[in-house]
């Protein structure tokens, strides 16, 4: 008799937890997607932002931490109304071709609905100094 009470009710909570799972909806946090093209020619590099793409995801696949890549690299950041930072990203330097990039906040700095958020790549030497950058303003929609 315990034992199919038992079974009653753990097959209930298991049923209430089947309805709950679609109800209880996790936020989702902003990210900035950002492609960037680095062309050499006669030794010397160039950067070009080719598209900046706000989206939104689950936290847990959001950059939670700046990025730990090393020197030369290409890197990438936003600056949120000139006074906020996004998490740091950075790709190891390899010369020509493309660079991908997923800009996300701390929780202190998420962009809103009218801010303005300037996008930078720039290309860095084994020594961090700055090579050459790009930027790119958005308003957040």
């Amino acid at each position: 008799m315990k034992k199919g009470i038992v079974v009653v009710v753990i097959a209930a909570l298991f049923l209430i937890g089947l309805v709950m799972i679609p109800i209880i909806k996790i936020e989702e946090v902003p990210i900035i997607k950002v492609k960037a093209e680095v062309t050499v020619t006669d030794g010397k590099p160039a950067v070009e932002i080719v598209n900046v793409e706000q989206d939104a995801v689950n936290p847990l696949k959001s950059p939670r931490d700046s990025s730990t890549a090393g020197f030369p690299s290409v890197d990438a950041l936003a600056i949120i109304n000139n006074t906020k930072v996004s998490y740091w990203a950075a790709e190891g330097y390899h010369g020509n071709g493309t660079y991908d990039f997923v800009l996300g906040f701390p929780r202190g700095a998420i962009p809103r609905q009218g801010d303005m958020v300037k996008v930078i790549v720039k290309v860095v030497d084994e020594k961090a100094r700055t090579l050459v950058r790009d930027k790119k303003v958005i308003i957040w929609e």
